[in-house]
Formats: C-alpha cells, structure tokens, sequence
C-alpha cells in the first residue's frame, strides 16, 4: 500500500503555491471529495477499468514525481457537509489517491445540476482517451435522470418529442426534451433518436464501438434482433475489418439462405410489437398493425374455444 504523502510537503515552490492561491485554488483532503454515479463519461460502461493502464500509470507516476497534479481538479461543495462532489478531474483524482498523497490542488466552485453536465461533457470531449459510445450513453443516461424516465423508455420519449413535442403538456418529459437538450450540451434531438437505438446493443458489441466498430455496423447489427448468428457475426466483422456496407451485405445474404420457421417468424413479430417499435411507426401503419393484431386474438380465441 503507498505511503500517505502530503502534496504540501513534496511540493517547495512557494511561488507556485501563491499562484494558486491567488487563482482560488486550494489543498483539499483526498478522502473529503466523492464521486457522483453516473456524472463522468469516461468509462462510463466500463466502470473502474477506464481508469488503468500504462497511461494511467505513468499520470500517478508523475503525480508521486511532482507532488501534486499538474491541473487541479474542479470540485463543488456538498450540501449539509464538509465533502466536495467531484465534477472534473476524475482520473487525476484517482491517480492522486494511487500516488499516495493525502491532498489535491482543486478549485472549489458553486455549481448547479446543468453546469456541473456541461463542464465534464466538455472536458471529457478534448481527451482522446474517452470513447465516444461512452459519452454517447452518459449523455443519454443524463437526459434520462433529468426527465425521470426510465433509461428503457428514452427512446420512446425522444421519438414522441421529435414528431410532436409540442402537443404534449408544458410539464411532461416529451415537452422538456429540446430545452434539456440545450442546457446540457448534447447532440441535436435527431442525433439522439438515431443514436438512442444503441442501448440496445449487447456488452460486447459496446465494447466492439470502443475498439473501432462504427455506429452504422452497429445499427445493422441490431437489424438482426436476438438472431443466434449475431455474435458471430460481430466476431467475423471485428477479425476481418468489415465495413458498415460489408456488414450489412453479410447479413443480407444471411437472410436470404434462412428460410425461418414459424417460431422464428413469431419471434420476430413479437420483438417489433415493443412500445418503443410501434411509436417509431406512422400512424396509417400503426393502425393497420393494431388491425391485424385484433383480427390475430380474435383467431386464436375462437382456436381457443373450439371442442
């Protein structure tokens, strides 16, 4: 275990530390600041594993090197406490806390919910190392505690919002959506709609758009619903470096070699009658699918009561 090294000890340049203070930076207790769930995009699917390997090694070597970080931290007061809730500066956080030392440089600010999302979106979006499926899905994640809906059901609302928001009442999720959207800093309306589909993907295709899959290959992917051949397909397109085009080519000629049985084929009417399915359809198709699903109960029942 490293030994607890006060930054203020190692570091001799008090010119340095006049500075900071000058700038309201302060020395705060590494144990004094928590981590919010669900606030820093980096890593956001991958937990603690986003904040290791040789990068992050050589950031707490150079920590225990110099004292201190070299950026500090942004922090904001917890209410009724003496803690600070972090809002940038994780990974540096966490390297301090490896380096061994006790204190951190942090400038402590007044922050409310929507700037404290913009700030980390914004810092997260400069460093390379943050993946872009992560902040896809925290900017999602965020929307969705901001407009307390279910993360399921997002999609559901980002649909009805983009095809009439306005005829929702002022204080329903769908009505919230564009001004949310704004305040936050995240992509178009549109943008989300399109991407929202991606919470859908399985841990190992999120994994995939980490490592290079694009977001096209991974939309095709969905195409297949619970299709078995699925993951072998990722696998194929991974290890031979299929594009989007190919990928869908693939699946194409898949599907033209099956010749589905009927539990497959009620398989697949039973994933498209999902809440968030039916919303995505136009209306004049909408009622024709609900038709035809009353027209289905009434066959079956009558099945149901035959002698």
């Amino acid at each position: 275990m490293a030994k607890k090294v006060s930054a203020a000890s190692r570091i001799n340049l008090s010119r340095a530390v006049e500075n900071y203070q000058r700038e309201g930076i302060s020395q705060i207790e590494l144990d004094q600041i928590v981590v919010m769930p669900g606030h820093n995009p980096r890593g956001y699917a991958t937990g603690d594993n986003a904040f290791s390997g040789p990068g992050f090694d050589a950031l707490v070597a150079s920590i225990q090197s110099f004292g201190d970080v070299f950026q500090p931290i942004l922090l904001r007061p917890k209410a009724s406490s003496n803690l600070y809730e972090l809002v940038a500066g994780e990974r540096r956080w966490r390297a301090a806390k490896a380096a061994g030392l006790t204190h951190i440089s942090a400038l402590v600010r007044e922050l409310d919910d929507d700037q404290i999302v913009r700030i980390a979106r914004q810092e997260n979006e400069l460093r390379e190392a943050v993946s872009q499926i992560d902040l896809l899905f925290a900017s999602l994640d965020q929307l969705a505690r901001r407009l307390n809906v279910p993360l399921r059901q997002l999609r559901t609302v980002l649909i009805r919002a983009r095809d009439g928001g306005e005829a929702f009442p002022e204080n329903s999720p769908e009505a919230q959506v564009r001004d949310l959207i704004a305040v936050l800093g995240l992509p178009s309306l549109a943008t989300l709609v399109r991407s929202s589909r991606l919470l859908n993907l399985t841990a190992d295709e999120r994994q995939a758009m980490r490592e290079g899959l694009s977001q096209q290959a991974a939309l095709a992917l969905l195409d297949l619903g619970e299709d078995p051949l699925r993951p072998q397909l990722l696998v194929q397109a991974l290890r031979e470096g299929w594009s989007a085009a190919q990928l869908r080519r693939e699946i194409q000629q898949l599907r033209e070699n099956q010749s589905p049985t009927i539990k497959q084929v009620a398989q697949r009417v039973k994933n498209g009658l999902g809440e968030r399915r039916l919303a995505q359809l136009p209306e004049v198709k909408r009622k024709k699918v609900e038709q035809l699903l009353l027209k289905l109960d009434e066959l079956l029942a009558q099945d149901s009561h035959s002698p």
